[in-house]
């Protein structure tokens, strides 16, 4: 009698321990919680929680789109909720006096973290987390003093941006310690050789390539787990038609229904039509004249066209005319055209700065600036921007600006920049 009261006694508890397992597993699936252990931070400090819905960028300027808010207390903060899916955040520690205010986030102590159910834990003095504004793009910080425990998600990210900083710090290197210097010489210095610039971008060109491959490969072999869904999406503007049509080729239809593969899917068959091999789209516009004009005048005609973006009140723009001109003058005897699409939406600005710069190409216009479809067909939100659009109407690149275009100029047409002396 005793051995089977003893049996069931045994047979109880390993009920009730099952019970209290299955209890906390189900609980780990359908919840978190998110603890920040800070050091340095002082009581009573905010502390945001923002997705990052497109890119790193767009997070740390953005304004609004605060998910949850908390305070320091203790050097410590907390979150909790519940996600669908493993999802990226920023976490924006706002310590600093002078932008008290998650609507400035750029000058907060920042970190992006992948929330998923289950216990997470940040750990990290408050001095060794970058400010928002150094986070622009992964892969050019180091998160080495930086823990983050409790989420897989989290670890293929690090993984991933520890992958990308070989490529971004040589990229930095050469954008700033030999491009920046090129193009902005020192008063009463001497303009540097073409070729020189064409050099500087080659190797520039050379390592993106390099980063474009990382990344390409990371996510086909990640498009399964919620980091290679949200890389596919945030970087999805690096890559060429066919590139996009082979990630895409690997989103299942059950990953589709998902609300990050359906984000994913969205976005890459957005970009299908201003991708690197992509057929240009066509736009009603007027000409400077007000004739009603459209794109497919101009473009797709057996010439190499400069499809330029810009705008009277942009001063970027205007400053780089004069080079327009210049290859404009040695390239246009070849057969290379430019058109320019003006953003404005003030017919008067636009045609006094028609008049100041006298542009000897085509001058378009809808006159809707950033409302209208040219933004929401061609996908950009700053300017200048410039496509590469070949003999047959097909994208070639959107790098055509400096010595990128010189480099492509020369690659198309020869030197013409040396025959100038």
């Amino acid at each position: 009698m005793s051995k089977r009261v003893k049996i069931n006694i045994k047979s109880s508890l390993f009920a009730a321990l099952l019970a209290v397992l299955m209890i906390s597993c189900q609980k780990e699936q359908t919840s978190y919680t998110f603890t920040g252990i800070v050091p340095g931070a002082a009581n009573g400090t905010k502390v945001f929680l923002k997705p990052v819905t497109e890119n790193l960028i767009m997070s740390v300027f953005s304004t609004g789109d605060i998910t949850d808010s908390t305070e320091v207390k203790d050097g410590k903060f907390q979150f909790t909720g519940k996600l669908p899916q493993a999802k990226l955040y920023l976490v924006v520690i706002n310590s600093k006096k002078q932008a008290d205010d998650p609507n400035m986030p750029n000058y907060q102590a920042s970190v992006p973290v992948f929330l998923e159910n289950g216990e997470i834990e940040l750990k990290a003095t408050l001095d060794s987390i970058p400010l928002a504004s150094n986070l622009i793009n992964i892969g050019r910080f180091s998160f080495s003093n930086i823990t983050v425990t409790g989420s897989k998600s989290n670890d293929i990210y690090m993984n991933y941006a520890k992958g990308l900083e070989p490529f971004a710090g040589q990229g930095d290197k050469i954008f700033n310690e030999e491009y920046l210097p090129y193009l902005n010489p020192e008063k009463g210095a001497a303009k540097q050789p073409v070729l020189k610039g064409v050099d500087i971008v080659t190797r520039m060109e050379a390592n993106n390539d390099k980063t474009n491959a990382y990344v390409l490969d990371f996510v086909k072999n990640n498009l399964t787990n919620s980091v290679g869904l949200t890389i596919a999406t945030q970087e999805a503007s690096r890559f060429s038609l066919s590139e996009l049509n082979e990630i895409s080729s690997h989103i299942t239809s059950e990953l589709k229904a998902t609300p990050l593969g359906k984000e994913t899917a969205l976005k890459i068959e957005e970009l299908k039509n201003i991708a690197p091999g992509a057929q240009y789209v066509d736009l009603p516009l007027k000409d400077n004249n007000g004739n009603d004009v459209k794109l497919s005048n101009y473009l797709g005609k057996g010439k190499y066209v400069l499809l330029e973006f810009w705008a009277s009140w942009c001063h970027p723009c205007r400053a780089d005319i004069p080079h327009l001109k210049e290859i404009y003058e040695l390239y246009h005897p070849k057969g290379f055209e430019i058109v320019s699409v003006s953003m404005d939406n003030d017919k008067e600005m636009w045609q006094k700065a028609l008049k100041e710069e006298n542009m000897p190409w085509v001058q378009i216009s809808d006159l809707q600036a950033f409302t209208g479809n040219l933004t929401k067909t061609y996908k950009f939100r700053a300017i200048p921007t410039c496509f590469l659009i070949d003999p047959t109407g097909k994208i070639v690149t959107t790098k055509m600006r400096g010595s990128f275009m010189d480099k492509r100029l020369i690659e198309m047409y020869g030197n013409e920049f040396d025959k100038q002396k």
